[in-house]
């Protein structure tokens, strides 16, 4: 599994449906200028990561400005085209490149 985070930009929708990944959005796009954008299912509905910037840290760790404005550090690995982040509570989210 390739932890280099490097090749991000682009757009991302969420494999699977776990309860623990709700608050999270569905679909995901980075873009090179280190703004992200996440799209809710239902659209409208809340999420965590709504719109904001990111960037990967010198750990390799990927870095996202959240709804509430704090700034938070994830662990994440990237293999082939599944993109996985793990959120503070251990909740792994899956998404694979769409674009």
């Amino acid at each position: 599994m390739s932890t280099n985070l490097s090749g991000l930009t682009g757009a991302w929708n969420r494999l699977e449906g776990t309860p623990c990944g709700a608050p999270y959005p569905a679909s995901l796009r980075f873009e090179a200028n280190g703004l992200y954008r996440g799209e809710a299912d239902p659209p409208g509905a809340f999420t965590i990561w709504d719109v904001g910037t990111w960037r990967v840290d010198s750990h390799g760790r990927i870095t996202l400005s959240t709804a509430n404005d704090a700034v938070i550090s994830y662990e994440a690995t990237l293999s082939g085209e599944v993109l996985t982040i793990v959120v503070p509570d251990g909740c792994e989210l899956r998404y694979r490149r769409t674009a």
